[in-house]
């Protein structure tokens, strides 16, 4: 199979030999792929990345840099066989893909941060037989490969218990951020304001609720929330950026008693005053995947519903497409940094698309 992979900081297509599906196990074709990024930090500060999961258990994705590594995790796929004992999934199922299998040894890995379980970014992936969202008709299966990464922003919302009365301040508005946006708006918070240096990004959030934007690199963006929210209104601020620095600078200006729900993961260490939280009584809590009390994932099938209901259009956050061969484009494209990356918000890797140029959605 043609497959995309990282290894020793390249990206680069190549042939693979094709996954076998094992008992309780699906083998998927890959329909679209979003880089995440998470991907991203993978790929530009692997020691970090790395260094991070080892020193939090988080064994499931610790790979090898130096072994082709297929990356992608966000993505939709359709059922090409399915492994002996698998129930509930029959060959030709659209998916929106739960990116876990569980080894042999009974560890769970995260399919694309595992060198022996390929992800979204190659023609065949095996996962294992639970969690995945059918999609129906009438959803583009395409367009729906933006779930994952919008879950993760409804997941911050949902975890924080913003109350809609007080509404809230999202800090950063890729995929992540554009989750917590339609969340707020579908809980009715108000007022939602967005900081995103770039121009792109804040057009997007308004057409997904946001009722006010700001770049910060020209206006305060709490200053900004506090002008828009009536009096005795507390801060609730999603940081859904990773900026090194933000959270340091949120602690200094915000008020007293607000809450930083921090879902942005960066890579590198950040240096805060603690002093500056107990004065002001501020609540910082870091937010990733299903909370303490949670079965199952229940941001995931929520942003599914977003999806599904038609509560936001889903094509408006996909700013690029290309094929599978473009991959290593994407990467430098989306790079913190570049030039383009302030001018995309998610390009899609479709497996139906030739050749290695990105395109944008009007060539389409």
């Amino acid at each position: 199979m043609r497959a995309a992979v990282m290894q020793s900081g390249k990206i680069f297509t190549t042939d693979l030999p094709d996954p076998v599906p094992g008992p309780g196990r699906l083998l998927v074709a890959p329909i679209a792929v979003g880089v995440c990024g998470s991907d991203l930090s993978a790929w530009q500060h692997t020691d970090d990345f790395l260094a991070a999961h080892e020193e939090t258990g988080a064994l499931g994705e610790v790979f090898d840099p130096d072994q082709p590594l297929v990356l992608g995790h966000e993505f939709t796929a359709r059922v090409v066989e399915v492994g002996e004992g698998a129930e509930g999934y029959a060959v030709g199922d659209e998916l929106v893909v739960l990116p876990g299998v569980t080894a042999p040894d009974g560890r769970v890995h995260t399919v694309g941060y595992a060198n022996d379980y390929p992800g979204g970014l190659a023609e065949r992936s095996m996962v294992w037989a639970y969690g995945h969202l059918r999609i129906p008709a009438g959803v583009d299966p395409v367009l729906a490969a933006v779930t994952e990464p919008l879950a993760t922003g409804v997941n911050g919302v949902l975890r924080a218990g913003v109350d809609p009365a007080d509404g809230a301040l999202v800090t950063g508005v890729g995929p992540v951020g554009l989750g917590a946006v339609i969340e707020l708006a579908a809980q009715g918070a108000a007022p939602i304001v967005v900081s995103d240096p770039s121009a792109v990004r804040r057009r997007i959030a308004l057409a997904y609720g946001a009722h006010l934007t700001v770049d910060p690199l020209r206006d305060d963006p709490v200053e900004a929330w506090r002008a828009a929210a009536p009096g005795g209104r507390r801060l609730h601020v999603i940081e859904a950026s990773g900026a090194r620095g933000l959270l340091a600078s949120l602690m200094a200006s915000a008020p007293a008693y607000s809450r930083i729900s921090v879902i942005g993961a960066g890579m590198r260490p950040e240096e805060i005053r603690p002093v500056v939280g107990v004065l002001k009584n501020t609540s910082i809590e870091f937010v990733g995947g299903p909370g303490f009390d949670e079965t199952e994932y229940r941001a995931f099938g929520r942003a599914f519903e977003h999806l599904r209901e038609g509560r936001f259009d889903p094509a408006l956050m996909v700013t690029g497409y290309t094929g599978l061969e473009g991959a290593a484009e994407v990467f430098t494209a989306l790079r913190p940094g570049s030039p383009e990356a302030i001018e995309h918000v998610k390009i899609l890797i479709r497996h139906d698309l030739p050749g290695d140029t990105i395109l944008g959605p009007d060539a389409l």
